[in-house]
């Protein structure tokens, strides 16, 4: 029987005092575990194909982050990266994970960057896939206009809007129907309070001088025909990490998480395998 290529573990709410956050959990054992941030029109459905990857070696947590499904939304209406960041270290303690990689993708990037400053010694190792820049507007200026048009367009149109203006351009031409499938699931699943606050996030965060501060193994992959985080924006954060190194995957666009999942799974297998130094099968 041939293995499965995408695998969705049960939604769960984990209570954080008087917050939630929902989370899909799934395998366990002794090595590192997975920690998975998903972008900005997505949820934690998207990292079905990493569940199916890697669910029988280690511990998976992929959660929604705030305001996005059955995760309560932040009290501020133009939130921090470490507002995020914040979040997900109370997720960790809740489920006494002490250290674990995480894997950002897109705008999950800019969220797994703060831990892996703020908090370096829980982080074995950070994977930045599709790294979303951030625009870098100063907090109190107007946001940019292409972060307004997301917001209105949220606003105006809802997550289907989003999802017919939006979802073809991750992934490619040659992406299979199960791929897309997903990718239009889980952009009309998203909240326009999740969305707009998270827009607003991106507005003002600046990740390329964020990674000038990692100090943990990292690891940034693109897509070569990615049209969201273009190669050249995703090169320069690469370029920022101190200790860092990178790959541009070809034949692939934004959502390679989801359209290849092999192929990504298999560069994230060799980065954890020099982390924990064993040995790739």
């Amino acid at each position: 029987m041939a293995e499965a290529v995408y695998l969705e573990p049960e939604l769960r709410i984990v209570s954080l005092g008087d917050r939630r956050i929902a989370v899909r959990l799934a395998g366990g054992g002794d090595r590192l575990p997975l920690v998975l941030l998903h972008g900005i029109g997505s949820n934690s459905s998207a990292w079905a194909g990493q569940f199916a990857g890697f669910a029988h070696e280690r511990r998976l947590i992929a959660w929604n982050a705030p305001g996005y499904p059955g995760s309560t939304p932040l009290p501020m209406n133009t939130p921090t990266p470490e507002n995020y960041g914040a979040s997900l270290v109370g997720l960790l303690d809740v489920l006494a994970i002490d250290r674990a990689v995480l894997v950002g993708q897109s705008l999950g990037a800019i969220m797994a960057t703060t831990v892996a400053i703020e908090q370096p010694a829980r982080v074995a190792g950070l994977v930045l896939a599709s790294p979303a820049s951030g625009y870098a507007t100063p907090l109190g200026d107007p946001i940019p206009a292409r972060v307004a048009e997301r917001v209105e367009e949220i606003e105006r149109f809802g997550p289907q809007g989003l999802v017919d203006r939006r979802a073809h351009r991750l992934l490619t031409a040659r992406a299979s129907s199960e791929a897309r499938a997903i990718v239009q699931r889980v952009m009309g699943q998203v909240t326009v309070q999740g969305y707009s606050q998270a827009s607003r996030m991106l507005a003002h965060a600046d990740l390329v001088a964020m990674a000038a501060h990692l100090s943990v193994p990292t690891l940034v992959l693109w897509g070569e025909e990615d049209v969201i985080t273009p190669p050249a924006d995703c090169a320069r954060v690469a370029a920022a990490v101190p200790c860092g190194r990178s790959a541009a995957l070809p034949g692939v666009g934004h959502g390679f998480t989801i359209e290849a999942p092999a192929i990504f799974n298999n560069a994230l297998a060799e980065f954890m395998a020099e982390i924990e130094c064993v040995t790739v099968d």
